[in-house]
């Protein structure tokens, strides 16, 4: 892995108000370090340097550099979506990726994907599969879908990198990593020029190394904010710092108990040290825990929206190139009438809404609910890769506790705390109704200073 040469983005910022020339700088060194560590880590599809842009605007983000997902467009890059085709029609920047364009961020490039965003593990038949840099000695999974984006980051090559969660894709990476990862409420961010799964829950999120980075990625992109990131910005820098004193926490126990490596005991150490600073611990009796994962289980909303998708005539090509164990979950829906899939894609919706409302009852007894993200370690690529059932074993297990922000459509992130008893890493998982996306984002801020302390 590279020399670690980046500061906070708090510091870095600071740094480039002074010295302007130390934007370039930066990019280089991120450059130099992408450079360096893409043949161990595979963290890209494709990548440019920092001179291919003729200016950088003297934004908030001058200096930092941002990796993005093959799923969203970017001028001048192509979209490949984890397949062995370039979609052509998803090749501009989006509102996401040029509003941090537009604050002066470099765009490394494009991070791997599982093909088509489907999969928790980060595997794929078509392009190679990033290297967890947790494990320095077995080539292990750095979890999916967003696989490329943590390890973009912790090879160095960027501060910030987008993701997108449909049902676990940006948190499950994060977690098995050990960086940090924010799914937005659905709607919330703009999916322009992002290319679909299931377009009713896909969700656009962010990862960094700390919440704290984040924070400047998410104020640039947030609506609420991106017309004045930097006040919000200092806003939750100042909430971070008032004690959780008070505050309620509630806990989900049955994800507790379905934990390997011992990440249910390093989830509930973190969660004793905010009681130990005030908070108040409490048990969630939560709901449609069963229906969720029933819903899921039966491939939910992508089980009718992809298929609409990819069994258009111009997508045909994707189609006969998929994976079978991708292409095995829709053979069977081939000749389906557009109004059959449109009915089903209604029904589905008014139960995703319906477990939503039950949800937010629930979460109105506590400030935020938390429980770990992912029950199990990143496995050796060989074991998921060789065996069909200990792919299919693990990657339902990977996605087994963060679909339920997915399919009750709340907002969540993670928070890496520290390694399991396998010396890999794993996250917290902290959940908060829809829309209170600001909020998630401070208390995410707040409950790391802590565990950082």
């Amino acid at each position: 892995m590279s020399t670690q040469i980046f500061a906070t983005i708090s510091d870095l910022v600071e740094q480039v108000q002074t010295q302007p020339a130390r934007a370039d700088d930066l990019r280089q060194q991120a450059y130099a370090n992408l450079l360096a560590s893409h043949d161990q880590y595979q963290a890209y599809r494709e990548h440019r340097g920092p001179n291919d842009s003729a200016s950088y605007p003297a934004g908030l983000l001058n200096g930092i550099s941002v990796s993005v997902k093959d799923l969203y467009g970017v001028s001048g890059m192509s979209t490949y979506v984890g397949t062995p085709y370039a979609f052509t029609k998803f090749a501009n920047n989006g509102p996401l990726v040029q509003a941090l364009i537009d604050q002066g961020a470099y765009i490394t490039g494009k991070t791997h994907t599982v093909e088509f965003a489907f999969g928790g593990l980060g595997t794929n038949p078509h392009w190679p599969v990033p290297h967890n840099p947790a494990d320095m000695t077995e080539h292990r999974v750095p979890g999916g879908s967003s696989s490329g984006a943590p390890v973009s980051l912790l090879t160095e090559t960027c501060q910030l990198a987008l993701g997108t969660d449909t049902s676990g894709s940006v948190r499950v990476p994060a977690a098995m990593c050990g960086t940090f990862g924010i799914k937005t409420s659905s709607g919330r961010w703009s999916k322009e020029q992002v290319v679909p799964l299931s377009p009713s829950i896909d969700t656009a999120g962010l990862l960094a190394r700390t919440a704290a980075d984040a924070l400047w990625g998410f104020a640039v992109m947030d609506p609420v904010s991106r017309d004045n990131p930097r006040q919000l910005v200092e806003t939750i820098q100042q909430q971070a710092k008032v004690s959780i004193k008070g505050v309620k926490i509630g806990l989900i126990p049955e994800y507790f108990t379905a934990c390997e490596d011992g990440i249910d005991q390093q989830v509930m150490a973190a969660v004793k040290q905010l009681e130990a600073e005030g908070a108040e611990i409490v048990e969630l009796q939560w709901p449609d825990l069963d229906e969720s994962w029933q819903l899921f289980l039966s491939g939910g909303l992508s089980a009718v929206e992809f298929p609409e998708f990819i069994f258009a005539p111009e997508n045909q090509q994707w189609f006969d190139a998929l994976a079978d164990t991708t292409k095995m979950r829709f053979l069977h829906l081939q000749g389906t009438a557009p109004e059959v899939f449109q009915q089903r894609i209604k029904e589905l919706n008014q139960q995703v809404a319906k477990m939503q409302q039950a949800a937010h009852e629930c979460l109105a007894q506590v400030d935020l609910a938390i429980c770990p993200t992912v029950p199990i370690s990143a496995p050796p690529l060989a074991q998921v890769t060789t065996s069909l059932e200990a792919y299919k074993d693990r990657n339902l297990k990977a996605l087994s506790q963060t679909q339920l922000a997915n399919y009750q459509n709340l907002c969540a992130a993670t928070l890496p705390v520290g390694l399991n008893a396998a010396g890999l890493p794993c996250g917290m998982q902290i959940i908060m109704p829809h829309g209170e996306d600001v909020a998630l984002m401070q208390r995410s801020c707040q409950l790391e200073r802590i565990l950082n302390a």
